[in-house]
């Protein structure tokens, strides 16, 4: 029963990816048929601008989905499920996973909604400008995302949400804690 729960929303929430592709693509077409139809001197920044209104439109389809999917089933997808299943299964309880998806979906929020937003805007001024303002987003974006999301839960990713690469750690609350206790210890014993 929980195996069958997990395995039907780790796919739901894995189809957000695909949906948010085509979207993107329905989008990004859009709006660049738009600008070239409407700025056609500035025809040759399409490209490059569709790929950064490409990249914003992907994230907003998906905070637009994950927001969807925590009002349907809460901010830590497995709530409902046995917990001790789920350790067992996964390595993590549904806190892992609920802390993950509410930090994607802050990332996914200025990555996609606030930045599309933005060069939305400014391309009806000028598109070349537009490029540049979404590049230069996009790179701050990064940095935030690396720390916000990346660094701040490395140990802490389910293989069934892209981790699998720290294999070092145990993910035991309660073993953290106490080696938190103990390097804590020997600070104040130096």
């Amino acid at each position: 029963m929980n195996k069958n729960k997990f395995l039907k929303r780790i796919f739901v929430y894995k189809l957000q990816y695909a949906i948010a592709f085509f979207v993107a693509a329905i989008i990004s077409y859009g709006q660049l048929f738009l600008a070239g139809y409407l700025k056609f001197s500035q025809f040759e920044w399409s490209l490059p601008f569709g790929i950064v209104l490409f990249v914003c439109s992907f994230n907003t389809v998906t905070y637009l989905y994950s927001k969807h999917l925590a009002k349907k089933y809460g901010a830590d997808l497995f709530g409902d499920l046995d917990q001790q299943w789920l350790k067992e299964y996964q390595g993590f309880d549904s806190s892992a996973f609920g802390e993950i998806f509410t930090r994607l979906i802050q990332c996914r929020k200025i990555a996609g909604v606030y930045i599309l937003g933005i060069i939305s805007v400014i391309w009806l001024i000028y598109i070349p400008l537009a490029f540049f303002v979404g590049v230069l987003l996009l790179i701050a974006y990064v940095f935030y995302r690396q720390t916000y999301l990346d660094i701040a839960i490395a140990d802490k990713v389910p293989r069934s949400m892209g981790g699998g690469v720290v294999v070092s750690r145990i993910i035991d609350r309660e073993f953290t804690d106490k080696i938190d206790q103990l390097n804590k210890n020997l600070e104040k014993k130096k």
